[in-house]
């Protein structure tokens, strides 16, 4: 009796690694490359920076919350940014042009930016009112387009 126990212990133990394994391997497979599109760019000076964010806390301003951060050269308009192998699932993004090299949004007295900015989804809200929310898009194809259009503070 002794044997048969051991042995069907052994046979679920056995199956059960075979299930994480092959839950493991689905989770991998699971990645998706994200295609984000920026147009409207007023000037090609400087550098394009974006956050991506897959939850609300810190979005929009808060750099250690981003899951990824990165700037590039504004070349061409529209921009075109490749993000590979991300993993499905619920998204934001916020996007800001860095005239001037210092890598932040640049603001007047009263909070409002001074730079171009934008935001996945291109919601109708200022930029020191937009809600996680209002971008949030869901990532689950192989590939996925996002546009985002850039808006900036009226000329003085």
């Amino acid at each position: 009796m002794l044997e048969f126990t051991t042995v069907r212990i052994g046979t679920i133990a056995l199956a059960i690694l075979s299930s994480l394994t092959i839950i493991d391997n689905a989770r991998a497979e699971l990645k998706s490359t994200l295609i984000v599109e920026i147009n409207g760019f007023k000037t090609q000076k400087g550098e394009l920076c974006f956050k991506l964010f897959s939850r609300s806390f810190g979005f929009p301003n808060t750099d250690k919350n981003a899951i990824m951060k990165r700037c590039i050269k504004v070349v061409e308009d529209p921009l075109k940014i490749t993000l590979k192998d991300i993993s499905s699932g619920s998204y934001a993004i916020a996007v800001f042009q860095d005239t001037n090299g210092d890598r932040a949004l640049n603001r007047n007295t009263t909070g409002i930016p001074t730079e171009g900015y934008g935001f996945s989804n291109n919601p109708n809200t200022r930029q020191d009112l937009t809600r996680y929310g209002d971008c949030v898009f869901l990532l689950a194809g192989a590939e996925e387009t996002i546009k985002i259009k850039m808006k900036y503070p009226p000329a003085k």
